[in-house]
């Protein structure tokens, strides 16, 4: 809301009207935007839920260029943080990010100039929050503001993906306690009260300019021919699109028979390399790739306003990344159409994913001890070295899927049982046997005087980290100030190996991991928020089930779901438009209908209904489906499944006799 001409808010809206032109180029805030940044620029904290594309980050990033000290903005993705501060050092404003590709120094140099008051925003994931060197500049900070990107991954994630969110709250506190804003495209009503437990937001100021997204037509095609009905869309619809599957092999699959097909398409997955992504988005986003087909690794925090598109052909996990992936469509205004493509049996990659992410206890401890043994790695023992992780092999001895191996290593991580240490090109793991003192006298007495010249420039090259343990070193700064070919680097490590002045492996084939402590027999793990992580997950699955098989307006169900209210109808979605074929009831029907009527009369549960029939589902759908449209049943709850009995279907069922 725009202040009040003379209030005490005028001249600081201006201010801030002033740096989003200067900046970023628009004229004039989205509906919501100044509404958050308000109650921040005046000290309070904010939970602001903004649809995507409704200019979340400008919510904080706007604040942080009109006030003192640096803005520390937490974000769950590197991507997302890159492209973030690209953006903003093309616009003017003096922003970094901490994160893992960074080489120790770097770290330390970018802490020390934040400390120096040289950014307006240090981007950094909420595991930096819990590091030595946060730790021990928390204190030199002047911080304003406390910024938490993508902050539904706090009530969504939290134990089960990233536990560091959940240490938001006490960090804050070490950093002198600032405003803190949370903000996200979806949130629940229980997501929001979560949202704000978990982040420790003290009588927030709440914004929410609301879910519905009326330039988007909602559709579900219930089919077993789902290229039929893709490539009807992406005939008929213009301009750019994007096509979510479920799994890697799936995108690529996809996106070559897209291709086979005649159109431009693109792929987009976390299994490929990081140029390979960079040049696949770079791609789509200039428009030479009309169709990015990928998984749902693509997309938070890309912004595109033409997309035309968006069609899902595999089940989405929960509604929320349904909604924010579909909500990519449309960013201009213009129409735009969301498509799920549905058939029997879909529910299965999910529900793997989801037994791949959330592992069972028995899992788990197969999988530690997989790796401890080929590791050979004794009871009791703490090994003193990183150790390589083969998942085929790991998967092959715990007897598990490959793909479940890196989701108990992560778990193992967040347990504190163990640090990866991921594979990435062009590093290496090293570590020196002998103190600097002795390197040097190494060095001094050396006869070979290159040995004694390799030596001093290791040390002058390499963190003192390796003196303490394993540390890994970027190998192209090494080769870049060395001027020396690769081969000749690693025949001077291997000569100083075999003489034991230090221990080195490559790092850019493989993961590897530090065991934090020694191998045990049983992992002391809480099954508690294992099964409730799963259960919930579970329940929010369900709930996507729920919507594919719906037979109500779509924008009802999703409003309903994010706890809005709309009405019955919105004239504009598939079931609205009558875009499906009723089935055809014939008197040998009339049984089932009848069971239906008698089944809501009874109040049983929609999941109990014909548990023992041989009908499929999708037939009782389209008979309850007709039952609603003739009249008979209204809906009363969308998202239960829930309906009533009309006077005519009372009618019905007391000619029956019952």
């Amino acid at each position: 809301m725009v202040p009040d001409p003379g209030s005490a808010d005028e001249a600081l809206y201006a201010r801030a009207r002033s740096a989003l032109q200067q900046h970023w180029g628009y004229p004039d805030f989205r509906p919501g935007q100044w509404d958050a940044m308000s109650p921040i620029l005046h000290g309070r904290d904010a939970l602001v839920i903004l649809p995507t594309g409704g200019g979340k980050s400008l919510c904080f990033q706007v604040p942080a260029l009109l006030q003192e000290g640096v803005t520390i903005v937490i974000s769950p993705l590197l991507a997302l943080m890159d492209d973030q501060v690209g953006r903003l050092e093309a616009q003017g404003v003096r922003a970094t990010a901490i994160n893992s590709t960074l080489s120790y120094t770097e770290i330390e140099q970018r802490w020390n100039d934040a400390v120096h008051g040289r950014y307006r925003l240090l981007y950094m994931a909420p595991e930096r929050l819990q590091s030595e060197m946060f730790e021990a500049r928390a204190g030199q900070l002047n911080v304003a503001m406390l910024a938490i990107d993508e902050a539904h991954c706090v009530s969504e994630w939290g134990y089960s993906f990233r536990p560091a969110y959940l240490g938001i709250a006490e960090a804050r506190a070490r950093i002198g306690d600032p405003p803190t804003i949370a903000v996200t495209a979806t949130a629940t009503p229980y997501v929001r009260r979560d949202m704000m437990e978990r982040l420790g937001l003290r009588s927030p100021a709440v914004v929410v300019t609301g879910f519905d997204r009326p330039n988007l037509t909602w559709s579900i095609f219930r089919l077993e021919n789902k290229r039929a009905k893709l490539l009807e869309i992406v005939k008929r619809v213009d301009g750019t699109g994007v096509v979510y599957a479920g799994t890697r092999r799936g995108v690529e699959q996809w996106a070559e028979w897209l291709a086979a097909e005649g159109f431009s398409a693109g792929f987009y997955h976390a299994g490929l390399s990081p140029e390979a992504r960079k040049s696949a988005q770079v791609a789509w986003l200039e428009g030479s790739t009309r169709i990015m087909v990928a998984t749902n690794a693509f997309g938070m925090g890309i912004d595109k306003s033409d997309v035309r598109f968006v069609v899902h052909v595999d089940l989405p996990s929960t509604i929320e990344s349904y909604y924010q992936e579909a909500g990519r469509g449309g960013r201009d205004g213009g129409r735009a159409h969301a498509v799920l493509l549905y058939r029997k049996g879909d529910e299965s990659t999910p529900a793997g994913l989801l037994e791949k992410s959330l592992p069972r206890r028995v899992t788990v401890q197969a999988v530690y001890d997989a790796l401890c043994s080929l590791n050979e790695v004794s009871l009791g023992e703490l090994p003193d070295r990183p150790l390589p992780v083969n998942p085929q092999r790991i998967a092959k001895v715990a007897r598990c899927p490959t793909g479940a191996v890196r989701s108990v290593l992560e778990l193992l991580e967040r347990q504190q049982e163990l640090t990866i240490q991921a594979a990435a090109a062009e590093t290496l793991y090293l570590r020196m046997l002998s103190g600097p003192e002795k390197v040097r006298e190494l060095a001094d007495q050396s006869a070979n005087s290159g040995l004694g010249r390799f030596l001093y420039w290791l040390l002058r090259r390499l963190p003192s980290e390796v003196f303490s343990g394993w540390c890994r070193v970027s190998v192209h700064r090494l080769l870049r100030d060395a001027k020396m070919p690769r081969e000749r680097l690693e025949r001077g490590l291997n000569f100083l190996k075999e003489r034991d002045v230090l221990q080195w492996m490559p790092g850019d084939a493989i993961d590897f991991v530090e065991l934090r402590r020694a191998r045990s027999a049983r992992l002391d793990l809480d099954d508690s928020l294992l099964r409730q992580a799963r259960n919930r997950s579970q329940t929010r699955l369900g709930d996507m089930l729920r919507y594919a098989r719906s037979i109500t307006c779509r924008r009802r169900f999703l409003l309903s779901y994010f706890g809005e209210s709309s009405p019955e109808h919105c004239g504009a979605c598939d079931v609205c438009l009558g875009r499906h074929e009723p089935i055809v009831v014939t008197p040998e029907h009339e049984p089932a209908l009848r069971t239906i009527l008698q089944y809501v009369a009874d109040g049983t549960a929609r999941e109990a209904w014909f548990t023992s029939s041989t009908s499929p589902k999708h037939e009782i759908d389209g008979l309850l489906d007709w039952l609603v449209r003739e009249g008979y049943l209204q809906i009363a709850d969308p998202l239960l499944e829930e309906f009533a009995l009309t006077g005519k279907a009372r009618r019905m069922l007391g000619r029956s006799g019952r």
